[in-house]
């Protein structure tokens, strides 16, 4: 008999009989019980457009804050298609964020400028490096002209948003709002902000150090209580008798600059590069034959003198440390002498403000006499809510990369604060060395504030930190360039490297001199 398997063994009990007699063979491969057909698989729930991801914004309220509109913006030459987002928290800070169909996983916030007012989301850098960046701007938590400064009048609540906590408090929100339209947070954040937009970005690094991962910082207002006593000092000197300065005396005064500061980096090109070699006396024009445009008169040469010379308390100590010359001719009708604008310079504006709606509390204050000594308590208060420190080593210990950089043709913040500020943060953080690891400074030559004058003002620094704080290249590693752009075709009309400070670029002797390979960054 062939071996029988296990499969055998029923079939073998049927056949003895065990069974109910009948004469069926058994079965060997019973029909299965009849079953249901299982139901379809459910559909894939529907992806949302970009359409309804973004419509879905306007009206809700996120994080606290009131989400107002939400509108899908197409596509253009400038930009790729995005989602614009308006807002406001507690009825007074707005903002706006654009969500970018085409994400890269980073953010970049813009900071403002003046006493805010506004949003301007465009950031300074114009290369085209943001694209593709979910992009952020808020108006410091008031609305209305950068100038006017009466909103502050014993509100602590503007007072607070503007100072310090508006940026942090909206990067809050933007946070969620990443969240609900891409489904995570962004891979990195950045920061750039130049004048009051460079202050926020200091306070930033200093008060909320793990909010952004790199931050730009051109021409900062850092010290606006210090800041704003200079311009109220120049404004002094410029109301006392015989010490105005006219159109012409300005240009007489920057025309003399260029003269005898322009070949100190190599070459005569309207360019004055090499700042810390430039040492200028305005009493060299002092007028030996009575009053002329050709020349300054006593009080003139007092007032030139106030605005290039260190500013100090009745106990010597510093202030501010003034202005380098240079570009006077551009810079001073605007900022300085106002001839520009109607009469009153933009300093001693700003520095009225200051005085009137946050320091006394008193709208009719007679600023030209105001006296710091006596209000020096008022001073050190708005300092604790305006003021930047140079402590940056928890912006530096969460791995934080910072970009400095100021245009010492300014006429309306001083790069010497700039370079104080970089001096200072050396010693708040332990030395240069830890300083340098993780902060560059550089000096723009011939630019005036943020941007304009007669120097490259075009540099991309937003991709210079990113490229510092995600690939380790630092800036000065990277071979920037600054250029100059025509107004119309936006063609580079000269370009010069980037330099290091305390380095300039210096003309190498030969080659075409509006070309940045024909300068090499030197010391004085």
């Amino acid at each position: 008999m062939a071996r029988c398997t296990l499969a055998c063994i029923p079939i073998m009990l049927a056949a003895c009989g065990g069974g109910g007699g009948g004469s069926n063979l058994p079965v060997l491969f019973p029909t299965p019980a009849p079953t249901s057909t299982p139901p379809p698989a459910p559909a894939p729930a529907p992806v949302a457009s970009a359409q309804e991801k973004c419509t879905a914004f306007a009206g809700a309220s996120l994080a606290g804050a009131s989400l107002k509109d939400a509108k899908l913006l197409a596509a253009t030459a400038d930009s790729a298609e995005y989602c614009k987002v308006t807002g406001t928290l507690h009825g007074t800070l707005n903002f706006e964020v654009h969500l970018p169909t085409a994400w890269n996983n980073k953010l970049l916030y813009s900071g403002g400028g003046g006493w805010d007012g506004s949003i301007n989301i465009t950031p300074i850098s114009p290369s085209g490096s943001t694209a593709g960046y979910v992009l952020v701007a808020s108006d410091g938590g008031r609305q209305g002209d950068a100038l006017d400064a009466s909103v502050f009048l014993n509100n602590s609540t503007a007072q607070a948003d503007f100072g310090y906590l508006s940026i942090h408090s909206v990067n809050e929100v933007t946070k969620e709002i990443v969240r609900q339209r891409y489904g995570s947070d962004a891979a990195f954040s950045y920061f750039e902000g130049c004048s009051n937009g460079g202050r926020e970005a200091l306070i930033q690094a200093t008060r909320f150090p793990n909010d952004f991962d790199g931050i730009v910082v051109r021409a900062p207002a850092y010290s606006f209580t210090e800041l704003f006593q200079a311009f109220v000092a120049n404004g002094k000197a410029l109301a006392a008798p015989g010490g105005q300065l006219s159109d012409a005396k300005a240009s007489l005064i920057g025309n003399t600059v260029t003269a005898q500061c322009d070949a100190l980096d190599g070459i005569a090109d309207g360019i004055v590069s090499n700042q810390a070699a430039c040492t200028f006396d305005p009493a060299v024009l002092r007028c030996t034959a009575g009053d002329a445009e050709t020349c300054l008169t006593d009080q003139q040469i007092a007032t030139a003198k106030t605005i290039y010379s260190e500013l100090k308390r009745a106990d010597s100590t510093s202030v501010y440390p003034g202005w380098g010359p240079g570009g006077e001719n551009l810079g001073w009708p605007l900022w300085v002498t106002g001839s520009a604008i109607g009469g009153t310079g933009l300093q001693f504006m700003f520095g009225s403000g200051l005085v009137k709606y946050w320091v006394t509390g008193e709208p009719a204050f007679n600023v030209l006499g105001f006296d710091p000594e006596l209000y020096s308590p008022g001073l050190r208060l708005a300092a604790t809510t305006l003021d930047a420190t140079p402590d940056l080593r928890s912006f530096f210990g969460q791995g934080g990369k910072m970009i400095l950089a100021h245009g010492t043709n300014d006429w309306a913040i001083s790069y010497k604060g700039s370079i104080k500020y970089f001096n200072d943060v050396a010693t708040a953080v332990g030395g240069a060395s830890t300083r340098d690891a993780s902060m560059e400074f550089f000096l723009q030559p011939g630019v005036q504030h943020c941007s304009g004058g007669v120097g490259p003002d075009t540099v991309d620094l937003v991709d210079a930190v990113v490229k510092w704080r995600e690939g380790g290249a630092k800036p000065s590693a990277q071979s920037i360039v600054a250029k100059k752009l025509d107004p119309a075709t936006k063609a580079a009309t000269l370009a010069r490297p980037l330099c290091r400070y305390p380095t300039f670029p210096k003309y190498k002797g030969s080659g075409d001199v509006n070309s940045a390979d024909s300068y090499s960054c030197q010391g004085s």
